[in-house]
Parts: C-alpha cells; sequence; structure tokens
C-alpha cells in the first residue's frame, strides 16, 4: 500500500470513531429532548449539549472522509467506514444500553468480512 493510501486508512478510522461517537450522542440528546411546540421542540434540540456535540463530531467525520477521498481511491475508503458499524453496535449496547440482538452483531461481522475482502482485493498485485 502506498503512503497516502496508509495515511487515507489512518483519517478514515479517525472519521469512523468520529462518526459512530456522533450518531452515539445525537441519538442520546434527541431521547432528550421535549416540547409542547414546534419552537419549544427546536430550542431543545439546539442547545442540548449531546446533539451539539454530536454535530461537531459529524462535522469531523465529513472533513476526515473528504480529505481521505483526496489521498485515496473511493473503492478504498467507501469500504472502510463500514467499520461504523462495529463501533456502532458497540456504543449502542454499552453506551446506550440498547439491546444488540445476536444477529445484528453476526450482521456487522458479516460486513466487516466483507470489509477485509475489499482491502486483500485493494492489496492484491495487479
Amino acid at each position: 500500500m502506498t503512503p497516502e493510501k496508509w495515511k487515507a486508512a489512518a483519517i478514515t478510522i479517525v472519521a469512523v470513531l468520529a462518526v459512530s461517537l456522533g450518531e452515539t450522542l445525537l441519538s442520546k440528546g434527541m431521547k432528550e429532548t421535549a416540547g409542547t411546540s414546534a419552537t419549544q421542540e427546536a430550542v431543545s434540540i439546539i442547545t442540548n449539549r449531546y446533539v451539539i456535540v454530536g454535530t461537531i463530531l459529524m462535522a469531523l467525520y465529513f472533513g476526515c472522509y473528504m480529505a481521505a477521498l483526496k489521498l485515496a481511491p473511493f473503492s478504498f475508503v467507501l469500504p472502510l467506514t463500514a467499520l461504523s458499524f462495529i463501533t456502532g453496535g458497540a456504543l449502542a449496547q454499552f453506551y446506550l444500553h440498547e439491546n444488540v440482538t445476536p444477529l445484528k452483531w453476526v450482521g456487522y461481522l458479516v460486513i466487516t468480512m466483507g470489509v477485509v475482502i475489499v482491502g486483500l482485493a485493494e492489496a492484491a498485485p495487479r
């Protein structure tokens, strides 16, 4: 793998962590919001600390994703983002205390194996 691809992979891992944590915090924050009117609901959303931090992390994700796409092909970067299924599932279960079923974990692992296969295909000599 070229140095640019290694750099793109590292940036994409940061992006995956940012998107997973950002989505988790958005979920937590949105569950805390409430209001008796649309205006009160909107104020509750935009002032919720979890929503604010989650949104910042989502913006970080997009910045990292764009940087990675500048360094490596889309066909290399996109599959790496699928790792967010594993990190998202872990955060859902252990931070949000959601019931992540064994079948979902199998799905996450199948997706991750697909990522490994795509990565191996990328690394194979042509």
